[in-house]
């Protein structure tokens, strides 16, 4: 049986890296087997660890500006590297996977960022083409009122916040989708999450 996939996705700042380590602990006693991945990715040798680089520090290869959605490109590249490489055989051998981002980020970040819709929803619908009829079986969106040690403009990153809260709305209607604020402890938002895997991977 092939495995399934979850993605947990949100603004920088939403304390997705913090919540997703904690949910790795919890999962490794699980009796299923679960990889944890990341889009664009930063495992050593490998083209999303190179574009995360670029993103981050582009001037380290000599490139001063980038357009928004040519950043964007760059990351669906990786997306799709990520997919043919490594994710497709790991759902093929059965094992479920926990995804750090999805296409979301390339169309919320592109969007907000003012890249050009028509293009950067082309982009996308070429990543969607590769997963193919795979969907996830969760898509966890964790939300709270202001970012956590952040430096940029709230107004700015409240831009963000909403559009994924939009589109999560709007994806609701393909696959499951849980909407968790963290704004309490890592332990709750991490108990809601596993309790909902559970729910979809671990008892079927």
């Amino acid at each position: 049986m092939s495995g399934r996939f979850v993605f947990i996705e949100g603004p920088d700042g939403v304390g997705k890296t913090t919540v997703t380590q904690a949910l790795k602990e919890e999962l490794d006693r699980s009796r299923q087997k679960f990889e944890f991945l990341s889009f664009p990715g930063k495992a050593a040798g490998t083209l999303g660890n190179l574009i995360y680089e670029i993103h981050h520090e582009p001037m380290k290869f000599g490139v001063a500006a980038m357009s928004g959605l040519s950043k964007q490109a760059l990351h669906i590249a990786a997306h799709l590297d990520t997919i043919e490489r490594i994710i497709d055989p790991i759902l093929t051998e059965g094992a479920n996977i926990i995804l750090d981002r999805y296409w979301w980020s390339t169309l919320v970040y592109g969007s907000v960022g003012g890249a050009n819709q028509d293009a950067l929803l082309k982009l996308i619908e070429a990543e969607k083409t590769l997963w193919g009829s795979r969907k996830p079986a969760l898509a966890i969106l964790l939300v709270r009122d202001a970012p956590i040690d952040r430096d940029e403009e709230l107004s700015e990153w409240t831009k963000l916040r909403d559009a994924y809260r939009e589109l999560a709305e709007s994806e609701s209607a393909a696959y499951p989708v849980q909407i968790i604020e963290n704004a309490a402890s890592i332990d709750d938002a991490v108990s809601q999450i596993v309790s909902s895997i559970k729910s979809l991977i671990v008892a079927t």
